[in-house]
This record gives C-alpha cells, structure tokens and sequence, in this order.
C-alpha cells in the first residue's frame, strides 16, 4: 500500500499539469477547496471545462483521472489516503461536467474503483446531479433548464453546451435523413461564423434551431409527401453536383420517388425484413430497375450507388415508411 503513495502523487501532480498545460492556473486552489469564493470556484469550472474543448484533451483527462483513481481506490481507507479525497470529488465533477458540455459519453471512470466512484457520486449526489443519468440530450424536455443550471450564467458556457448538443443530435440521427441533418449542420456552422464570439447571439440562435431540428421536416418538394421528400434530396444530393435539378429532369425524378416509396412500403412491412439478406438485395434490385426505367441520365450513371443509399436510408427509416 505504502509503495503506491509515489504513484497516488505523481498521477495527481499529471492530473494537475494537464490543466494548467491547458490554461488553468488555479486548478490546485479549486481542487483542494482553496479558493475564497464559491464565484471563484465557478469561474475555474467554466474555466477547466471550456479547456477541454479537444477530443485529446478530454480523452487524456479520462486516462489520467482514471489512474489516479485507481490508485487512490488501492490506498483508500488507509489515512495516507485522505487528503486526496477533496481532489477525487471535484476532479469526478469536473469530468462531469465536460461530459455534459461536449455530450461526449464515451468519458467513463466505471472501473476506476469502488471507494472512489462512492465518493464522485456522493459529490454529485450533494450538488443535486444523479449519476446515474446520462447528460441531457438535445430534445429532452428540460434541455434549456439544464443547459442553463449548468452555465450558471455565463452565457459562452451555454452557447458551447447547445453547440455540442445540436452537433451531436446531427451525427446520431444524420442516417435517418441525410440532406436534412447536412443542413441543420452547415447552418450551426454559419451561426458561429457569422457570430463569432457573441455566445448570447449564438445562444439564442442555437435555440431556435433547437426547434428546427424538433420540427423535423415541414415543407415537402412541390408534388411529393414529406416522406418522399427524404428521399428526393438524398438523390439530388448523390446525382446532381450542385444539389440544382435540370428544369428537364424534374417531374421524372419525382415521379421515380413516388414510386420509390410505393416499393418501399409495399416491400418491407413484413416481420424482420431487414434480417433477410435475399430480400434486401431483391428489393435493392427493385429499385435499381425503378431507377434505371425512369431514364434520367444523371441518376442512369450512379444507378446501382443509388440504390444502396435508398435501401440503406430506407431502414434507417423503417418505422417512419411503416405507419
């Protein structure tokens, strides 16, 4: 036990280098509860967390609070221990709230030990944060409250936790709609250029495409459902270079995706379709035979492409073409 206490030291000591490599002087005042205000203790946390903006940095602030833990959870109840209790308790917070900030949750301390995880999560617990609960996602109903619990009125803060929001909902739910999710992101991007540093500008304006993104879809290509529509702009975002239809091609290429989507829906609304390779490459078949009747040169050219983006968007879509 007593050979561990080196290591216990030096990993603390990396611990705290990492922050103060990243821009956090204070670090050590805020970890070991010196700091002469609560104000001031807010400010290093906004301070830590705004650091770890990197996926690296966050990544290696995992691998060494991990080690630090683990050590930590080998010398614990020893009294050689205690005066690093402090520290795990505020550096377990600090992982938690980069985790909230960035929606990264691939940060986890799950093997780090017992005795110290007890006492993270007593932390938290205290500071009325369940550990149990993963970070508040986008479209959750209390998203705007926790996001502003969390910024404690600094508005750079906020902007940055509804920025990794939206960019998160974007890269988890893009398969399901493509061209609708490619949008939403090059929008997030022209706002913080457009915006640049002025977080409370940028953070109304995240709101509002907040509600864009739970809108979802509400216009549709003139002559095609919404669902249709979906898959519309994922062949003129495949086939067409500069995402322009020809005036030509037009009513063809809706016609085609009116029947995409008969095909669609008259195939796979039978009980694990997607589980039948045969009948996925036969309805992929179907399509591209659709594809290749309807003579539209530019689709013509990229027909067998095609028609692996439609099925494979078409299962993403499953529930949505089922109803």
């Amino acid at each position: 036990m007593l050979s561990e206490l080196p290591i216990l030291e030096e990993r603390y000591q990396r611990l705290l280098h990492h922050f103060r490599a990243a821009g956090v002087a204070d670090i050590e005042a805020f970890v070991t509860g010196r700091l002469p205000t609560p104000e001031a203790d807010v400010a290093v946390v906004h301070r830590a967390v705004g650091a770890m903006k990197d996926i690296k940095l966050r990544a290696d602030f995992e691998v060494y609070l991990k080690k630090f833990l683990q050590s930590l959870n080998l010398i614990l109840p020893d009294a050689s221990g205690q005066r690093y209790r402090g520290p795990t308790r505020r550096f377990g917070y600090l992982l938690r709230m980069v985790k909230e900030r960035y929606k990264d949750e691939s940060l986890d301390i799950a093997d780090a030990g017992a005795k110290v995880k007890a006492l993270i999560n007593e932390h938290l617990i205290d500071l009325g944060i369940n550990p149990k609960i993963p970070p508040v996602e986008l479209l959750s109903p209390d998203f705007i409250a926790q996001v502003k619990k969390h910024a404690a009125g600094d508005p750079e803060a906020k902007a940055s936790e509804m920025e990794h929001a939206i960019r998160k909902h974007c890269t988890v739910h893009f398969d399901e709609d493509p061209a609708f999710y490619r949008k939403l992101s090059e929008k997030l991007e022209n706002l913080i250029q457009q915006h640049r540093d002025n977080w409370e500008e940028l953070a109304e304006d995240y709101e509002q495409l907040r509600l864009e993104v739970e809108a979802g879809r509400t216009e549709a290509v003139e002559g095609l459902t919404k669902e249709a529509t979906t898959f519309y702009d994922r062949v003129v975002e495949l086939a067409f270079v500069d995402g322009q239809v020809p005036a030509e091609y037009s009513p063809r290429l809706k016609l085609l995706m009116i029947r995409v989507v008969e095909v669609l829906q008259a195939t796979i609304d039978i009980i694990d379709f997607w589980g039948k390779p045969n009948e996925v490459k036969r309805l992929r078949g179907s399509i591209d035979t659709e594809i290749l009747l309807a003579d539209i040169p530019p689709l013509t050219e990229k027909h067998e492409r095609l028609a692996v983006e439609i099925v494979k968007l078409a299962e993403k879509r499953n529930a949505d073409l089922t109803k």
